[in-house]
This record gives structure tokens, sequence and C-alpha cells, in this order.
């Protein structure tokens, strides 16, 4: 009896090695063959995408439809061809990618990496290869970045070092593209960035004022200063077709429109906990602010959201939101194809959306009940405050009468019985 036991242990203990030898000898073939899966999905989830750490920036070619998009650890560009679901190429640029645009109309890439010893710096890449054109050193902080078409200027907020890192772009005949520097001071810590390359005009919103900044590219004076609700944050999308400037206000959680040709805010829209992302289709005259649910420079897991605001365009009104995953950071939408893409920072994925009438949206109604809810819980709070305050001072109130007896018994004389 004792040798079949034995003999069933070592039979187990071989098999349970056998086991863990093919877990290993997978994910080494894993580790030397590593490739970006895309995942197809049911209504409105065309796909999922998985091609690195922490998704943050995206941006869309409207002319090629290519995605791009910056991840923050360790820092990737990747470029996503959504007609065929391949990821073209992957550039790996510095500790982290802060921010990344595209020009549609000479299809470069723009990005903002930094490293560990807190460098910044700007690299201009071949969006149909990944090919690195140029770099250019850049002032630290939050980098946000905003390209002039027209002019072909780019222009990158640095809100650590207070500074506008401003290059005009020329290529040589031999197509070699220079960059001439040059440095703007719009406000003590820039981040949210934008160019209305019709009118000239570049805007750049202040996290330390909150305030958005109005200034002329070609007379090089301000405008206007405009005052926004809580932390403008990158990016600041600008529509040229109706001059409106969408900025994002993640501690304030609302969306300020401005009217670029007033320099006035024409509405404040209510969003999700902390918004960090804004995207306009113009196709569907439809506004998606991504809900990251977590306050600037906090990491609690618990503060997560999943959601995206969905606003109507004209009137302004919040539509619904749409869950899509866990912390969504950056969105952007291709009005050509209808199409909306989602970085999950902490599902490490981006999610490509249906941009279709029939999206399942979790009514406003919730949002309103929601806030009526904590308007409720606001106020019983200090209903309680005040039955504290006033039980306070009551007690005080009847010690100090109970008192002021006790003392007016021993000052008043006593008549003595042998007087009468």
């Amino acid at each position: 009896m004792t040798t079949r036991r034995n003999t069933q242990k070592k039979r187990g203990n071989f098999l349970h090695s056998g086991i863990i030898l093919a877990a290993l000898l997978v994910g080494l073939a894993l580790s030397f063959f590593p490739s970006a899966s895309y995942a197809a999905g049911g209504f409105p989830f065309i796909g999922v995408l998985y091609a690195g750490q922490r998704p943050e920036g995206i941006a869309v070619d409207t002319q090629t439809h290519i995605v791009y998009i910056a991840y923050e650890g360790p820092g990737l560009v990747v470029g996503f061809d959504p007609s065929s679901g391949h990821v073209r190429w992957k550039t790996p640029l510095a500790e982290s990618v802060a921010d990344v645009q595209v020009d549609s109309t000479t299809h470069r890439v723009y990005t903002a990496s930094s490293s560990r010893n807190r460098k910044s710096v700007l690299s201009v890449l071949d969006g149909a290869t990944g090919k690195v054109l140029l770099t250019a050193p850049i002032g630290n902080g939050d980098n946000g970045i905003a390209i002039d078409t027209k002019r072909q200027r780019v222009y990158v907020s640095s809100s650590d070092s207070g500074v506008i890192n401003a290059f005009t772009l020329q290529t040589s005949p031999t197509h070699q593209l220079t960059a001439i520097p040059s440095t703007l001071t719009l406000g003590p810590h820039p981040q949210a960035i934008g160019v209305n390359s019709r009118l000239g005009r570049l805007y750049v919103g202040d996290i330390a004022n909150n305030t958005v900044t109005v200034y002329d590219e070609d007379a090089s004076r301000i405008l206007a200063i405009i005052s926004v609700a809580a932390l403008p944050v990158q990016p600041l999308r600008v529509d040229e077709t109706n001059g409106r400037v969408y900025v994002v206000c993640s501690n304030g959680q609302e969306l300020d429109v401005i009217d670029g040709n007033t320099n006035e805010v024409i509405a404040t829209v209510p969003t999700g906990p902390y918004p960090e992302g804004v995207a306009y289709n113009s196709a569907t005259g439809r506004i998606y602010v991504a809900n990251e649910g977590q306050k600037d420079n906090s990491f609690a897991d618990n503060d997560v959201n999943t959601t995206i605001t969905v606003i109507d365009g004209q009137s302004f009104d919040v539509l619904g939101t749409l869950k899509v995953g866990r912390s969504p950071d950056g969105v952007e939408a291709d009005p050509q194809l209808r199409r909306v893409y989602v970085a999950l920072e902490e599902s490490d994925a981006v999610v490509e959306v249906s941009d279709s009438v029939n999206l399942p949206l979790i009514p406003p109604a919730n949002l309103h009940q929601a806030a009526t809810v904590h308007t409720a819980i606001s106020v019983l709070q200090v209903a309680f405050d005040v039955t504290i305050v006033l039980m306070v001072l009551t007690i005080i109130a009847a010690t100090l009468v109970a008192l002021s007896q006790r003392w007016r018994a021993r000052e008043s004389p006593r008549t003595l019985p042998g007087d009468v």
C-alpha cells in the first residue's frame, strides 16, 4: 500500500513538473516572438488593440486614417492601420511619451518624450515608416503639442519650465528637415495647447492661473486671457471650421467651450470625474470626453473611472456616458470613418468604437440622479453640522443660566429670623 502511494506521488510530482516546464517554454516562446494583439469586438466596439503599456495620447491622420498612439511606460509610439487591423510600426522613444500629434498635410508625427533625468525631447517621425526625422530639446514638465499646418510651425508647452518652445520647420531641396527654435512666455505653467491655423491663433491653457491665453501668431501679441475651470489639461482641441475651442478642465470636472471669434466661454458642460481627453467628430457633431477618474498625480486604483461622456456639439447637452474600460485618457475621432479611439491607461489597451446614434449610452438622467443624491448628502451634512452647533450652543446657554442663578443666590443678602 505504501509503495502504491509513493508511485502515485511520484507520478503527481512528474506531472506537476511537466506543467511548469510547459508553461516556461510557452513564456519563453512568447518572449522571443512579441506581437501586438488586435481583438475584434461586438457593437459598438470594433476592436481592442494591445500594443504597449499605459497608452495616453492619440492622434489620427484624417487623410491616411492611420492612428498614432503614445505609450507612457516604456516610451513608445505605435502606428496602427485600422483598415487592416495591424500595427504598421513601433518606435521606442525615451522613458515616457507625453503627447502625440499628426500633421495630415505632410503626414509627419510629432511626439514629446522625457527620460528619467526629466529632460524632454521633441521628435518628428515619418508617419508611414516611424523613422525619426528630427529631434530637438524642449522644456521640462507635462508637454503638450500643437501644430500650425499652414505656417509649418510646431508649439510645445512645458509646464515646469514655464515656456512654450516654438519651432519653424523648413525642408531643404534634398528633403532634409530642419527646425528654427524660439520661445514664448504665456503664463507661469502652460500645459494645454492648441492652434487655429486659419485664424493664426495659438491657445494656451495655464494650470496655475486656470486661464486660456489667446495669442496672435502673426502680430505676436496677446489678444485675450479667458478664465476657465480648474486645471485645463492637454489636449486642447480646436475646430477650425466654427472656430470653437474645447478645453478639458480636469479638477473642475467640466468641459469649457470657447467661441474663438469672440474669445468668450459659451458653454460649461459637466463631465465625469477628472476628465483627461476630448475629441470632436465633425461628421456626427458629437463631443467625446474621456473621464479618467484620477486626480492629477494620483495613482490610487480605486479612483479609476470607466466611461466617456458623449455631448451634443450644438446644444451642448449631455447625451449620456459609454462604458469603455479602466481609466480612459486620450481620445480622438476619425470623422470620415466615423470611429472614435479611446486609450485605456489602466487596461493597457486602445478601444476602437463605432460612432453611431445607436450607442448604448447610460442616459443622463442617471447623472442627474447622482448629482441629486450628492446634493442631498451635502444638505444633510450641513444640517447635521448645524444641529451639532445648536446643541453645543444650547448646552452652553443652559450652563450659563444655571451658573448665573447660583451666582445671584450667593450675592443676595439673607434675612435672619431674629430680625422679623
